[in-house]
């Protein structure tokens, strides 16, 4: 039985034609393509400024090493996520601390969030789960009900005035919440356009956006962090000939003119790729109304928000049991042999190694690992057709019913 795909991108003549144009201007590396497709973004997101870069980790990265975050310094963020999250906190030099979830959602508990922030805690990074918008508003009451511990080290952290937010919007891009956008709601926002995401420039891209924060020079601002993403390295002066000059010491994190010609061609087919998600997304949501004890684990549509509907997890109850994790990669290779290719998003960083050599216990976080034990995520893609939907249905069904 041929084996259905898990993710994969979805790639027309639009691209391929972009893509070509690219390639026979000879303009390979950052330039103008680049620059369209960071207006575009800006635009999307009801920002005043968006960077492209090589990854959404980038995109992250370069907002902490702006607000001048490092050694001795601590950032909060959710065990229930990507190694990159967290990562690029211990790559800046900071303390990663990491506040369990809530029990209920995908979201970090914020009353213990406001109680992890110190006079160390110069931010806080919430990830958009699945592409569903966490819960802003309740994050920046936290944030605010410590407002009497914040201790700003930088002219950038002084201008904001409290712990800054940065989003890992890695999966929410379009994504909205009551009347608002992904990008509006944290002080900088990172997004991926990864080669599974919703929308992609190619292998990899990402990007950060931010509307103009207060008491602060927003252009200097753009200009720092894009001289972060490239080495430092200063725009060639025409009157000066081939000089330049190294301005900050950097890194080689830039998007290129082929993955903006990429971007730019998905970007033109959104509406048409959002609808096809759409419409996978509902049928996935009919076909496991009829399955008992198998739950679609986010609510990808709800009167305040719309999803980016990046993955679809499903949790195991059958009779209202969770399965354990043993149980739930049964289920997995029950999957797997029936040609239902499977993952889990996410398996808790303190089980990581990396992590626990840092003293991390997943006993410390038992509402991520509640999450993650009975949980799978499954294929989720605009080219997914009704009867392979049903198909995987079906194979879930057969898989889940061992344990009633």
């Amino acid at each position: 039985m041929k084996r259905i795909r898990f993710a994969t991108p979805d790639i027309s003549s639009s691209e391929c034609r972009n893509v070509v144009r690219a390639i026979r201007s000879r303009w390979l590396t950052n330039g103008p393509l680049v620059r369209d497709f960071e207006r575009r973004v800006a635009q999307l997101s009801l920002c005043d400024h968006a960077i492209a870069y090589d990854s959404c980790t980038a995109a992250m990265e370069m907002a902490l090493r702006a607000l001048a975050i490092g050694p001795g310094d601590e950032v909060i963020t959710t065990p229930f996520t990507y190694s990159a999250t967290a990562e690029v906190i211990r790559n800046v030099g900071a303390k990663i601390v990491f506040v369990d979830l809530d029990g209920e959602s995908f979201e970090m508990n914020y009353r213990k969030v406001a109680a992890a922030i110190n006079e160390n805690t110069k931010a806080v990074m919430p990830v958009d789960y699945g592409g569903v918008l966490c819960n802003y508003d309740r994050l920046k009451y936290a944030i605010r009900s410590r407002s009497d511990a914040f201790r700003p080290n930088s002219p950038l952290q002084e201008a904001l005035g409290r712990v800054a937010i940065v989003a890992d919007a890695a999966h929410s891009f379009t994504a909205t919440r009551g009347n608002r956008v992904s990008g509006q709601f944290a002080d900088f926002t990172c997004f991926s356009f990864h080669v599974i995401k919703n929308i992609t420039t190619g292998g990899e891209g990402g990007a950060l956006v931010w509307r103009n924060l207060p008491d602060i020079d927003n252009d200097v601002l753009e200009t720092t962090l894009r001289l972060l993403g490239d080495h430092g390295q200063t725009t060639r002066d025409k009157n000066k000939g081939w000089e330049y000059d190294i301005a900050l010491f950097g890194y080689n994190s830039i998007m290129t003119n082929i993955d903006a010609a990429m971007g730019l061609a998905q970007l033109s087919r959104l509406n048409e790729l959002t609808g096809k998600r759409i419409e996978v997304t509902h049928r996935y949501n009919r076909l496991f109304a009829d399955i008992p004890g198998v739950l679609p684990a986010l609510e990808h549509f709800g009167p305040t928000h719309t999803s980016a509907m990046h993955l679809y997890p499903v949790l195991f109850a059958p009779n209202g049991r969770k399965l354990t994790e043993a149980e739930r990669n049964n289920v997995y290779w029950s999957l797997e042999a029936d040609g239902v290719p499977c993952n889990v998003h996410y398996k808790p960083l303190p089980m990581m190694t990396a992590y626990r050599r840092l003293g991390f216990d997943i006993e410390d976080f038992p509402n991520a690992y509640g999450a993650f034990e009975s949980l799978l995520t499954i294929p989720y893609h605009t080219e997914l057709t009704a009867r392979e939907q049903e198909r995987i249905a079906d194979a879930i069904r057969r898989a889940v019913h061992f344990y009633e």
